[in-house]
């Protein structure tokens, strides 16, 4: 008698649970479908509203100068999509390379052509230019260029040819912007693979004062110089430009030097503008290293008290050409739809990223990064990373289990690869993970001085 009250209770708590808990996942299936039909028609529906104009709003926009690098084995592939998505609405812009030509009716110039020519006629880094400038594109094999285009980062950077001579491109470009367009007010230098949100960097440069040397960027560090990273981009004001284009025409020798025996142009430059008077800025958060699909939302960057999460977008990084038209028309249409806010970082999370977050996705690999040698299925991987408190994704490659505890949407894997990669995401967890993140911001949105 007195045992049946207990197991009647114990059966009536176990169903609601149950019932309550199918209902939650109903809720997150739901909001996964709406968030995703969102994603697809900010996609397919871009000729609806294409006809708004895309360059509304930009303000200050023809106060910037921006220097488009590239090199002649990536220019014809990279350079064209940005004349349509981040230089579609700026009125002063050059592309520079280590070969002159055109590129879809645009002027390629070449960034090398100032300079010392004891040097591009001796040093080892020139023997590509050299070649390029006089046998043309047409000078090197199809095998040689693949084997460029394939080389893989060292602990000094990528062991291609093109690389080691991009170095040499940073200073003169200094130079040449400074030559180019002396009524500027700031300086923006930025790669093919960077993508830069204007309408956030101008709403940024205004709380800085241009009439004094500024120099802003994603920080790092080789040995004793801090320097803003070239990837993410950098911004540098008229004077601070003309500080360091002054100083290196009065240590022009030293530099060459320098430059000789370093690894990253980047580094050169912002040793150049150190020594001229002009510190870093350091601008992470804003500005980023590394493109949305394959970025932590939860990172740090040695420094807890900054949230990338809650601060505003700037720029990305190691974004395919695809990647950048695919991300032009999000932002459109996100800023379209927004016309008075800023997108942050979690706005490109929540709208961006998490529609394509799905519980598995096959020929997919997203970045999970444990390792837990065999499993029999995707099920018992998916097991697996439920047992672990943090695991909010897994994936199996072959036969092999991984897990992670950062939160990723990564990219495909070719279903023709050696080994077929399927990825999972715990929904529930991901969901919880986005409350987390928005529970931490403080009204942090841009870092300032």
């Amino acid at each position: 008698m007195f045992t049946l009250f207990p197991l009647k209770s114990f059966h009536r708590r176990r169903t609601f649970i149950r019932i309550l808990g199918l209902v939650l996942a109903w809720i997150l299936f739901l909001e996964v479908l709406q968030l995703r039909q969102t994603f697809y028609l900010q996609q397919d529906d871009v000729d609806s509203w294409i006809g708004s104009d895309p360059c509304e709003g930009l303000e200050g926009l023809s106060d910037v100068f921006v220097v488009l690098k590239t090199g002649a084995t990536e220019a014809f592939e990279k350079v064209p999509v940005h004349l349509s998505t981040t230089l579609r609405c700026v009125p002063h812009y050059d592309i520079f390379s280590d070969y002159k030509e055109q590129i879809a009716g645009h002027q390629v110039h070449d960034a090398l052509d100032g300079v010392n020519p004891d040097i591009v006629a001796s040093h080892p880094d020139f023997e590509y230019y050299r070649r390029l400038q006089q046998h043309g594109k047409d000078g090197f094999s199809a095998q040689e260029v693949g084997q460029w285009l394939q080389a893989k980062n060292t602990n000094s950077g990528r062991d291609s040819p093109g690389w080691k001579l991009d170095k040499w491109k940073f200073l003169p470009l200094a130079e040449k912007a400074l030559q180019l367009r002396p009524e500027a007010k700031w300086y923006a230098f930025v790669e093919t693979d960077t993508y830069v949100l204007w309408r956030n960097v101008l709403e940024w440069l205004l709380e800085f004062d241009e009439s004094k040397p500024q120099y802003l960027g994603m920080q790092m560090q080789i040995g004793d110089v801090v320097f803003a990273y070239g990837g993410a981009g950098f911004f540098i004001s008229k004077p601070a430009l003309t500080k360091v284009v002054e100083h290196r025409r009065a240590h022009l020798k030293n530099y060459d030097e320098f430059t000789a025996a370093h690894w990253a142009g980047d580094c050169v430059l912002g040793k150049a503008l150190a020594d001229a008077g002009v510190p870093l800025f350091w601008s992470w958060p804003n500005l980023v290293n590394e493109q949305p699909s394959n970025m932590d939302f939860n990172a740090s960057f040695g420094n807890m008290y900054k949230k990338l999460w809650c601060h505003n977008a700037a720029s990305y990084h190691h974004l395919s050409p695809a990647d950048i038209d695919h991300f032009s028309a999000f932002e459109r249409r996100w800023n379209r739809m927004n016309p008075d806010v800023l997108m942050r970082h979690a706005d490109v999370f929540r709208q961006y990223i998490l529609p394509r977050i799905v519980p598995e996705h096959a020929d997919w690999d997203n970045l999970s990064e444990h390792d837990h040698g065999f499993s029999n299925s995707l099920d018992d991987c998916r097991r697996i990373c439920e047992l672990e408190d943090d695991c909010v994704q897994f994936s199996r490659s072959g036969r092999t289990c991984k897990t992670s505890s950062v939160l990723r949407l990564g990219h495909e894997r070719s279903e023709t690869a050696v080994e077929r990669v399927t990825s999972g995401w715990l929904m529930d967890r991901v969901y919880a993970f986005v409350e987390d993140m928005e529970s931490t911001c403080t009204n942090e949105d841009w870092v300032l001085p």
